[in-house]
């Protein structure tokens, strides 16, 4: 290296197959900085370059093609020399998106010699229209290195990578030992020589299994090596077991370990390729109707929002339960919102807690640890559950259109209606999965490629109003108002509100804080619509859905077991009533800003409590006002609080619009990763929806309304 790259902080070895997207990648990463030379002694080109990231100076020294590291040809020798040499601080492998099978047999080969590699799937942007899927966290598993897809072309990945590259070499990710392929009958033999290899001199940084591995393949170079070193013991080892193992397989031991390395890659590439075939004939027909100016945007309406009923539908019985209401069919509905998975899931929740709460107290536990347990850690837990289904089946859906094709096109076709509020057309998922719950919502915004848009997609997306809103509001609607079509203008009117917020929000975020006046780019590969594969709709569906158990539900789970403290406590000491808890005294708090819409008296302090009480799940605030107004249903409950108009459509703004709820709150703070960005979103969100629901109170009173 030369004086400029002994100050490099970090080197990378860049190795890849002829045509794998080397240089386009290494120029990307180098721009202006790469330069030209040979390698000593040779004709062989030897490119360098050097990237600045994260206060690193990284160096790049980009190998000659091979396809392996055998020292077979020129080429290889020169690769493989490099990586022994000790120089590189890690070795970037590339692999082809788009023919993965025939690409990753040089990163196990390397693999086997170092650990510190990072493997790099390049093309990803085309390797779905090549009907091409690999289940990337598989792949890291299998090989136990990171892997990164990238698309130089379109910028894809580039920050992820560099990130990546500085993890790695400074030893806080990927292997710490070189891959060990099981070799079968071969394997005691590999030992025997292995051993001889480490007491031996020619072992000093080299993997003395690689060497053993490398011998009994018949490598020459390395033969030449040893002899020059002296160690004919180990040669003459060798010898003996490539007789012994030869006469006792029937045939060449080199064949032998390649075979079973590629056999090794064949399974990787097995379990984390798939490969489709396009759809019958009337896939092409969709494929139109998508791509059309007109019937494109109306279809892809349509399919969203079918696609997505069916998912509130079997989990929460939304919006099916609404229209057998209309028709008259209460009875029905009330079994439909009983019997979904989340209506089950809260019976089966319910009968624990009552379980729970008899058996303790047959135990002489505690009056407090048994209303720990039974209203504090199992509706805790029964929340996440609860939620899980529908986040799953939704990731289920977008997993069936995004595999199948028809999520790309269906992004294309309303790219234009999405580019007046700062967004691409990929918006349209959150906002529609948001009708159900802004869980799932906030979580689908990671598989935005732009960082700004998931951002500002994540943060605004919670206005939209989920169906436990719309409980809520359906609740003061049919309490306060008789006339159906004042009932349909105030809850069309208040959907309205919510999504011009929405709007405004996601507009404001792109340019005050992220300073940018022009829409993001939808940069979209268009497969051809063909017929998904349910392994792959399982790997997609899996990887969004295990991130909410892992994180998700733990902030959930305490947040839950903190609000029952809140609510059991107060200055009196643990257990007090309701009315002397410290959420009630946080109500009472809220009482004097109630008295704005009029509100007095224990009305202000019942309402207040409510809204803390809704931040856990909106539904509680029913439960909440029925259990502080000692009534027998939600109605009757409701009609004591004696609202007049304007301060029921007042208040279902408000409702509306503030901080949606507990499990969105954590969402938010898991996919950002900001505790600043959570809470300035939280206040941002109180603040907008007091002034829009006082706004409202105010006018709506000055018509007498």
């Amino acid at each position: 290296m030369d004086s400029e790259e002994d100050k490099c902080d970090i080197i990378v070895a860049v190795a890849g197959n002829p045509n794998v997207g080397k240089s386009t990648l290494f120029n990307v990463l180098t721009g202006e900085t790469a330069h030209v030379a040979n390698w000593p002694g040779t004709t062989v080109e030897r490119k360098e370059g050097v990237r600045e990231h994260s206060g690193r100076k990284i160096c790049f020294v980009d190998l000659p093609g091979t396809y392996g590291i055998s020292a077979s040809s020129l080429e290889e020798v020169i690769a493989r020399e490099y990586i022994m040499s000790g120089e590189p601080d890690l070795v970037m492998v590339l692999v082809d998106s788009t023919v993965p099978e025939r690409s990753l047999y040089l990163p196990v080969q390397i693999l086997e010699l170092t650990p510190r590699v990072v493997v790099v799937l390049t093309k990803i942007d085309m390797a779905h229209s090549y009907g091409v899927h690999i289940h990337v966290d598989k792949l890291e598993e299998k090989l136990g290195v990171p892997v990164v897809p990238v698309s130089a072309i379109k910028n894809i990945g580039i920050k992820e990578l560099l990130d990546t590259l500085i993890l790695v070499a400074e030893g806080k990710k990927g292997r710490k030992k070189p891959l060990k392929i099981n070799y079968g009958i071969v394997e005691s033999f590999i030992g025997e020589i292995e051993r001889l290899v480490e007491k031996s001199k020619i072992s000093k940084n080299i993997n003395p299994r690689w060497i053993a591995l490398r011998l009994l393949e018949g490598d020459s170079r390395l033969e030449e090596k040893i002899r020059s070193a002296g160690e004919f013991k180990i040669l003459e080892k060798v010898r003996e077991v490539k007789m012994a193992v030869e006469k006792s397989i029937g045939g060449s031991i080199e064949s032998f370990i390649i075979t079973a390395r590629f056999n090794h890659v064949d399974s990787i590439a097995r379990e984390v390729v798939v490969r489709k075939t396009q759809a019958p004939r009337i896939a092409l027909r969709l494929e139109k109707m998508l791509e059309h100016h007109v019937l494109g945007p109306i279809t892809s309406m349509i399919l969203v929002l079918a696609a997505f009923s069916i998912v509130f539908a079997v989990n929460t019985g939304f919006p099916l339960n609404i229209f057998l209401r209309e028709l008259g069919l209460v009875g029905v509905a009330e079994a439909v919102e009983s019997y979904s998975i989340s209506g089950l899931l809260g019976l089966l929740f319910d009968y624990l807690s009552d379980y729970f709460r008899s058996y303790m107290t047959a135990a002489g536990a505690p009056y407090w640890t048994v209303s720990l347990v039974a209203d504090g850690i199992i509706p805790g837990v029964g929340s996440i559950l609860g939620f899980f289904p529908l986040i799953l089946l939704a990731f289920v859906m977008l997993a069936l259109m995004e595999d199948s094709g028809i999520a790309p096109r269906i992004a294309v076709s309303l790219n234009s209606l999405f580019n007046k509020f700062s967004l691409t057309g990929r918006a349209v998922f959150p906002v529609m999965i948001s009708l159900g719950c802004n869980v799932p919502a906030v979580m689908v915004t990671r598989a935005f490629p732009e960082e700004e848009e998931r951002i500002q997609t994540a943060l605004s997306v919670p206005f939209i109003p989920c169906q436990a809103r719309l409980i809520v509001l359906l609740a003061f609607i049919t309490t306060y108002f008789a006339s159906p079509i004042i009932q349909s203008i105030a809850l069309l009117s208040i959907y309205g509100l919510a999504i011009v917020l929405f709007a405004l929000t996601s507009l404001l975020i792109r340019r005050m804080l992220f300073k940018l006046r022009k829409p993001p780019e939808l940069l979209l590969e268009l497969p051809p619509i063909h017929t998904p594969s349910m392994k792959v709709v399982w790997w997609i569906t899996w990887d969004y859905s295990k991130h909410f158990l892992r994180k998700a539900g733990l902030i959930i789970f305490s947040l839950s077991v903190a609000t029952w403290m809140l609510m059991n406590t107060g200055p009196a000491g643990l257990m007090v009533g309701v009315e002397d808890s410290y959420a009630s005294i946080i109500g009472g708090t809220l009482a004097p800003i109630l008295e704005l819409f009029g509100f007095r008296g224990d009305v202000a302090w019942i309402i207040g409590f409510s809204l803390i009480n809704g931040f856990v799940a909106k539904e509680a605030m029913l439960e909440s006002i029925v259990l502080l107004t000692g009534s027998g249903s939600v109605e009757q409950a409701l009609a004591k609080l004696g609202l007049s108009g304007s301060q029921v459509i007042a208040l279902m703004v408000l409702v509306t619009t503030y901080i949606p709820c507990l499990a969105t709150t954590a969402v938010i703070y898991q996919e950002t990763g900001s505790v600043k960005k959570t809470i300035l979103q939280t206040v941002y969100m109180l603040l907008l929806a007091m002034l829009s629901s006082i706004a409202t109170y105010l006018i709506l009173q000055s018509i007498g309304f």
